[in-house]
């Protein structure tokens, strides 16, 4: 055996536990697993087990996590000693509970199999000596999958009266799980109480809050919370989206799709994950659950006349099995009454293992959905606006005082933009009236336009809405150039989830036109912006490449620069080695348009950064130098955003020159102290205060404390609004105290960071780093 081998799985095991969630993740376990086998080096084969269970959990492989988890019960019972409960922090009693979920997904294990599992739990928490909350939480869970909802209700007092533990679900799985079983039984207000705390207090883990954003879809609806329901499904439908094993939250926005009127997202929504039925044959109740929900949404976009409106995705290769062959591809009507057909056998399948007819209960109350609707639009509909007042005077009077007023509004937008908002929005108002849908546009863009100046973003939404409305309605040009500018206003104004939607909205609008790919660029652009400010990384990056490459088509080169820019700076912010070539290819394209000097300053600046953090200190220090002889240009220095940056990159620089080594400790400092002036001449005062500190960290690194101290107290101040980074300095602070022996001022200073940690990070305890 080659005696480096467990050095190379101990690597292994170390890669995984920085890996994210997912397929790459999955061929570092299981290159991990095959080499321990294959070498026989068991402990650490049951270690990489440890960590598949954990991984097989989060996404959604319960025949791998089921094998594992016997793999390493047998080992661990065959010789506690060699295989212990816990490696690390990987403890397999915690994935009981999880195998017990996993024995309910399936009727082909059956009651008797589960309840087994539920014993052998028990049997494991007690001989390890640990509490039972997991246990009672088994449970619960398993009376609630079965529709056992008395016996659960005992249980979840049960449960309520045994302590928590280490071994407890987090806070928010608890009450997602109880919020469930009150839904079951009928009980909204007292799941959505639940919910409402998990959302409110920002309770979170592996899957959520988007499994409670999903459950309280409907209960908000019946509960006529129609808006919370709305944002509930624009959020919680991009938190699931990316997980297969996300099925059964998918069926709940299904669900609310065909209530709401939304058939038609909801058809984008079930082309998109029907190949999910294929993920995890394992998985069989978010099966039903899908199949069931596909049959309520397909059945209301019958209704809604698109019976024979094709569904691409069933046609798949690996949905034959499941659907059936057909040579034609599977139209909205004829999917429906498959999917019942299968949503009915399988629900027979599980009533037969529960022993009730739960599921078939439940394939009733689906059906019933076809009779209620909840008027839930997603994207700003075409529908009448009604004047808050009908203006006084005849239709000529009315059309002279609206363009009068439109008039001024334009002469006034630049220097008295207040009085501007007022006789736009005035203008409109009339022109609305008057039911003229031309001058309704013109006069509500005029108005979102100049409350975007002001700030004033709710206002420029409703304005961007009227636009869109009246467009809509009038059948105008110009109705995707209108839902785009209402995307980007809710993006402003802090609603990203709705801007989503009218973009989205958007883009079809224009590739059924047949849009020039330069109109495309510009909309998948917004999409990207749109999709970042939800922390939805992979959608942004994936939405700003589209842009990239439609404008390079479209010989925009302009855009193309400002796009990649955009893709740049995310693949920056993301670590990825990407951002190197995209970077670079911004940086070419900037220097041959020469057109916004900011541009090509700050893609050099951003791959000075990059390269820093991935290729070295040498490279990186002689593109900051680029970048800030282009940000010293005269002509570039007019734009203050450039001053700005110019600051910024002295910052960078002054950090990749400090990692060069402690020769240069004097240069980085200076470099750093040179930054903070460069802040505080526009303003930027954190910004110095970080510098500042900077500075400071690297004197007291070479061990020169009386040096870095003035540099501390000077950036004190300016960062009273950095909490975090006042933290830093007091922390610094107190330690160059200590090192100068002055022990009062450690003291006073150490009482300051207990105040700063009370006010803004509610903890009245002192720090590690504070002894």
């Amino acid at each position: 055996m080659d005696r480096g081998l467990p050095e190379q799985i101990a690597d292994l095991l170390s890669e995984i536990d920085s890996a994210p969630s997912g397929p790459a993740e999955r061929v570092l376990i299981d290159a991990a697993i095959a080499l321990a086998d294959e070498y026989e080096l068991d402990e650490l084969g049951y270690a990489a087990r440890l960590r598949l269970l954990a991984s097989a959990n989060r996404t959604g492989d319960t025949d791998a996590q089921l094998s594992a988890f016997a793999w390493c019960v047998g080992r661990h019972q065959a010789d506690p000693q060699r295989f212990p409960l816990r490696v690390g922090e990987f403890d397999l009693l915690w994935f009981h509970k999880h195998v017990v979920g996993a024995l309910m997904g399936s009727p082909l294990f059956s009651r008797a199999d589960v309840n087994f599992a539920i014993e052998a739990m028990e049997s494991a928490y007690r001989l390890a000596g640990v509490g039972l909350s997991a246990l009672w939480q088994a449970r619960f869970q398993a009376a609630t999958g079965q529709g056992r909802l008395e016996r659960a209700g005992e249980l979840l007092a049960d449960l309520r009266r045994t302590p928590r533990d280490a071994y407890s679900h987090c806070a928010a799985c608890s009450r997602a799980e109880e919020a469930e079983f009150h839904y079951a039984c009928g009980h909204d207000e007292a799941g959505l109480r639940l919910a409402d705390e998990i959302l409110t207090r920002d309770l979170v883990c592996a899957s959520e809050p988007a499994g409670t954003l999903a459950g309280a879809l409907l209960p908000m609806l019946r509960s006529g919370r129609l808006n919370d329901a709305r944002r509930a499904h624009l959020r919680g439908y991009r938190e699931a989206r990316s997980n297969p094993d996300n099925l059964r939250m998918i069926a709940q926005h299904l669900r609310f799709c065909a209530v709401t009127g939304n058939e038609a997202r909801g058809l984008e929504i079930l082309e998109q994950h029907l190949r999910w039925l294929t993920h995890d044959g394992l998985n069989a109740r978010g099966h039903l659950d899908v199949l069931s929900a596909s049959g309520v949404l397909l059945a209301a976009a019958v209704r809604a006349g698109a019976g024979d409106q094709i569904v691409r995705t069933a046609s798949a290769i690996g949905l034959v099995r499941l659907l059936g062959e057909r040579e034609t591809g599977w139209t909205v009507r004829d999917l429906t009454v498959t999917v019942r057909d299968r949503a009915a056998r399988l629900a027979a399948q599980f009533d037969a293992r529960n022993g009730n007819d739960f599921q078939t209960r439940l394939l009733a109350r689906d059906l019933d959905l076809l009779n209620t609707y909840y008027d839930v639009p997603l994207a700003t509909r075409s529908a009448p606006r009604v004047s808050a007042g009908a203006p006084v005077g005849g239709e000529t009077e009315l059309r002279t005082r609206a363009a009068h007023l439109k008039s001024e509004a334009e002469r006034l937008a630049s220097d008295e933009p207040v009085l501007a908002l007022a006789c736009a929005g005035e203008a409109l108002e009339i022109s609305l009236a008057l039911g003229d849908r031309d001058q309704s546009v013109t006069t509500a863009r005029l108005a979102a336009l100049t409350a975007t100046t002001l700030g004033e973003n709710d206002a420029a939404v409703e304005y961007c809405r009227a636009a869109v409305r009246e467009a809509a309605a009038g059948e105008l040009p110009g109705e995707s150039a209108f839902r785009l500018e209402l995307g980007a206003a809710l993006c402003r104004a802090g609603e990203a989830d709705e801007g989503t939607v009218e973009i989205e909205e958007a883009l079809a609008l224009l590739r059924a036109a047949g849009a020039p790919a330069g109109e495309l660029a510009e909309a998948y652009f917004l999409l990207g912006q749109a999709l970042g400010a939800q922390s939805d990384g992979d959608g942004a990056r994936d939405s700003y490449r589209d842009a990239v490459a439609l404008a390079s088509t479209a010989g925009d080169w302009a855009a193309t620069t400002r796009y990649g820019l955009a893709l740049g700076e995310l693949l920056f912010a993301r670590r990825d080695q990407d951002s190197l070539n995209v970077l670079a290819g911004v940086v070419e394209s900037a220097r041959q348009t020469r057109g916004n000097p900011l541009t090509l300053v700050r893609a050099e600046h951003l791959l000075g950064q990059a390269l820093a953090q991935i290729a070295g200190v040498e490279q990186a220090e002689m593109v900051l130098r680029e970048a800030l002889r282009e940000a010293s240009d005269p002509f570039a220095t007019l734009d203050p955003a450039v001053v700005h940056e110019h600051a910024e990159i002295l910052d960078s620089l002054a950090r990749t020159v400090g990692d060069a080594g402690p020769e240069r400790v004097d240069e980085a400092v200076g470099l750093a102290r040179e930054a903070a002036s460069a802040f505080i001449a526009v303003q930027a005062a954190g910004q110095a205060g970080r510098s500042l500190l900077l500075a400071a960290h690297l004197l007291d690194g070479a061990a020169r404390a009386a040096q870095a101290l003035p540099l501390l107290l000077e950036a004190e101040p300016l960062l009273d609004d950095r909490p975090q980074l006042l933290l830093e300095c007091l922390i610094s602070l107190v330690s160059v105290y200590e090192r100068l022996e002055r022990p009062a001022a450690a003291r006073a200073a150490a009482a300051r960071v207990g105040r700063v940690r009370q006010d803004h990070f509610g903890d009245l305890q002192f720090i590690d780093d504070l002894g």
